[in-house]
């Protein structure tokens, strides 16, 4: 093989590097259900279905521009009704963003 452009592969440690040693022009990605299933592993499985969810757009969104920024929305909701006078609700106050 010479020309590897991309690989694709389960998150291995050292992968990446070897990737790279061998192909310095290739760009080695994690693959998207090997990403998830770690993502899943630091949740709750009660809260797995909510976060599939919400991640979807993310993943299947076709290029990076396109996906979605629901923090920067909410920003935007916030900035508005700080200008307008309101107070920003309980989870806005506590956001982390």
């Amino acid at each position: 093989m010479h020309d590897v452009l991309m690989l694709v592969c389960d998150g291995l440690k050292g992968l990446p590097e070897a990737v790279e040693t061998v192909w310095p022009r290739a760009i080695a990605q994690t693959c998207v259900v090997h990403l998830l299933r770690n993502f899943f592993r630091c949740a709750a499985r009660q809260d797995w279905d909510k976060i599939a969810k919400l991640l979807r757009p993310v993943y299947t969104a076709p290029t990076e521009r396109s996906m979605p920024m629901p923090r920067q929305k909410r920003d935007k909701r916030t900035r508005r009704r700080q200008l307008a006078g309101g107070r920003p609700s309980a989870e806005q106050s506590l956001s982390l963003g």
